[in-house]
């Protein structure tokens, strides 16, 4: 069967973007990079340099990492730009993936972090009190992953006796459910692609779940290998745009880690120093 012209062409503009990304060398003139300055400089230095647009060298970490996950959307949203139009629903969708953590503490009794607010993508959503956040978040696009979340909380919790097999997380499950009623008809070869992906992602976070700390940086390069390969079998097929954001996703994780990390060293030298 050959494949659809406009996903060749998407194909041909993701493995573009594909050259932008850090590679080994750069990782290492992160991971030895002192100070917050350095590690941007690196970084915009380079191939990758869009990666950090945006990054403020005085930010907070919340500043820091709100860079990081517009700069995310603004990949996914040029991938939906890139793809055909049956396509666009079900990549639209992976823009919620990065909000799952919002939406649980958002239906909790705890008022809203400082870093939602400040979030023009979910800032709408931080209402005053528990009623009105549940209320905002059924009534939008995050309202399947909320019924979900709502669902777990109402299901009787399993006996203290009992132990729990590593499972996804329910909102994760309902995210899922969601993607693929996104998906449109399609053949044989471009489902099992979609399939063989999400397999990979899911065996990678169950087994993520109980890693030691020192073990998990192997483990998300091992993840990165599998789609890296998965990515070009499935050239010119749906599955290779996937797979594609899914690489951005975890370059920018690491990036957040390197950057994050000495953001928060600087924060606390300037403590000390005005202490």
């Amino acid at each position: 069967m050959s494949a659809d012209p406009s996903l060749e062409y998407s194909y041909a503009r993701l493995s573009a973007r594909l050259a932008a990304r850090p590679d080994e060398r750069l990782w290492r003139q992160l991971r030895s990079a002192r100070s917050l300055q350095a590690a941007v400089d690196a970084v915009r230095g380079s191939a990758a340099a869009p990666y950090v647009a945006g990054v403020a060298m005085r930010g907070t970490i919340d500043e820091i990492e709100l860079a990081l996950r517009q700069h995310l959307r603004a990949r996914i949203r040029e991938t939906v730009s890139w793809a055909p139009q049956a396509w666009r629903a079900a990549l639209r969708w992976t823009e919620t993936l990065a909000d799952l953590p919002a939406v649980q503490h958002l239906l909790g009794e705890a008022p809203p972090p400082r870093w939602i607010n400040a979030d023009p993508h979910l800032s709408a959503y931080a209402a005053g009190d528990r009623i009105g956040r549940r209320t905002r978040l059924s009534s939008g696009t995050l309202a399947p992953l909320a019924a979900a979340a709502r669902e777990t909380h109402a299901a009787p919790r399993r006996g203290s006796g009992q132990r729990r097999s590593v499972e996804l997380h329910p909102l994760l499950r309902a995210w899922l459910t969601q993607w693929q009623q996104r998906w449109p008809s399609c053949s044989a070869e471009q489902r099992a692609g979609l399939l063989l992906l999400q397999r990979t992602v899911q065996a990678h976070l169950l087994a993520f779940a109980s890693l030691p700390a020192e073990a998990t940086a192997a483990a998300r390069e091992r993840l990165g290998e599998r789609l890296r390969r998965q990515l070009h079998d499935a050239a010119g097929q749906p599955a290779a745009l996937f797979a594609y954001l899914l690489l951005v996703a975890l370059d920018l994780e690491r990036l957040r880690g390197e950057i994050a990390l000495r953001a928060a060293g600087r924060g606390y030298a300037e403590e000390r120093a005005a202490a």
